[in-house]
């Protein structure tokens, strides 16, 4: 697999696919590689974006504006399975790698990502997470009333990312039947349209316009954060049946349970005004131990509300061994979040656990495109960490490159 990629969706794709078992290349730009390389310095003296996202990874340094990084990177196309990309539309076909430039590998499968589509009327636009999050509307039900917010992580790109990851897999799926490759377009904002679906469908039916609440749930009452003596707690009454355990195990009001002013979720919603006031002054004189036993007792779900330290040590997160160290001398020390692919499926056979150093493997790639003599020269191959001398003692994957399809 090929990736012209940067920052989250790109790169999330091929790491999902390099924990199915892909040997994923990733051409940088000299000098200074992928971007997300240095937005911090909190993992040794490097990006945690990166580090999260580019384990496993082969790092080539190819000047494609140069004829013969075009070259080398033509003959790769011209043996991998799949290239990734979530370049601009217009860079791409200055680069001759969107749809039409490449017609000349019919059975590669190619995932271009981008904001709004290859094509269109938004097509040239700029797009990253926030932006889609407000072009989408997902900033639109995200908020105080006054103020529309961003979801607080990326999740229009990491969404992106997982939707090219299960698209690059249906078109591998179609080429062993057809024989022939997919030229596939992700967008953004298609992905996180899909985010809402149920209020898009309740506007194109009902003309309904779902306003913001900002710790409650749209649609369902209650269903919110709510602040007990001590602590807070995050409760979800499902369904009819358990409002009116809810109102007489947790709250202790059966009569609410039993007015039918409130007897179903939809007249719940619509008074919300009235109910959220009077259970917050009812839990707000207990400890959140004691609404907890209550909610237990009842059968309600609830959460804590966590921050990275809260999931770092959770029950969850060590029971099922999301957090790892890694395993070799380049990246000793440093702990990482482990995939739920890599959990389920193990990665790559013999896959470094460290993302690679900028450029690590371009003498390797080189070499076997028989571009070192007149090519390498040309390219700076040099492997640079920020902060870290060079190791070439690495327990890198046993290359694959000799793959031919």
């Amino acid at each position: 697999m090929v990736a012209i990629e940067h920052s989250v969706a790109g790169p999330l794709c091929t790491r999902i696919l390099h924990e199915l078992g892909a040997e994923v290349i990733k051409i940088e730009r000299p000098p200074s590689g992928d971007f997300s390389r240095r937005w911090d310095s909190n993992v040794r003296g490097e990006g945690a974006q990166f580090w999260w996202l580019n384990r496993g990874k082969k790092s080539v340094l190819l000047d494609l504006k140069s004829p013969e990084g075009r070259d080398a990177l033509g003959q790769l196309l011209a043996r991998a399975d799949v290239f990734v990309q979530n370049l601009s539309p217009a860079s791409a076909r200055r680069l001759g790698v969107d749809k039409e430039g490449l017609e000349r590998y019919p059975a590669l499968v190619s995932c271009h990502i981008s904001g709004y589509g290859a094509d269109g009327p938004y097509a040239g636009r700029k797009a990253y997470d926030m932006l889609i999050q407000a072009e989408a509307g997902v900033m639109s039900l995200t908020g105080t009333p006054e103020q529309p917010m961003r979801v607080g992580v990326s999740i229009a790109d990491v969404a992106t990312g997982i939707y090219s990851a299960v698209t690059v897999l249906g078109a591998l799926l179609g080429r062993e039947k057809t024989g022939t490759g997919a030229a596939l377009d992700v967008a953004m904002f298609d992905v996180a349209a899909e985010f809402l679906g149920p209020m898009l469908v309740s506007f194109l039916n009902s003309g309904v316009e779902y306003t913001r609440a900002p710790d409650q749930h749209h649609a369902i009452a209650p269903y919110g954060v709510f602040p007990c003596a001590d602590e807070r707690v995050l409760l979800a009454v499902e369904h009819d049946d358990e409002w009116l355990r809810f109102c007489a195990d947790v709250i202790e009001r059966p009569d609410l349970g039993a007015d039918p002013a409130y007897s179903t979720n939809p007249q719940r919603v619509a008074a919300r005004d009235v109910l959220t006031p009077t259970i917050t002054s009812i839990l707000g004189t207990l400890d959140r131990s004691v609404v907890i036993e209550r909610l237990e007792r009842a059968g309600i779900a609830y959460a804590a509300l966590n921050d990275s330290a809260g999931v770092s040590a959770h029950p969850v997160t060590q029971f099922r061994g999301l957090v790892s160290d890694t395993s070799n001398e380049s990246g000793e020390g440093v702990r990482h979040v482990v995939g739920m692919v890599e959990r389920l499926f193990g990665g790559a056979e013999g896959a470094r656990r460290r993302p690679p150093m900028l450029g690590e493997d371009t003498r390797e790639v080189l070499d076997f495109l028989a571009q070192a003599a007149d090519c390498a020269e040309r390219v700076d191959t040099t492997p640079a960490r920020v902060g870290q001398e060079p190791n070439h003692s690495s327990g890198a994957a046993p290359s694959r490159l000799h793959h031919e399809r």
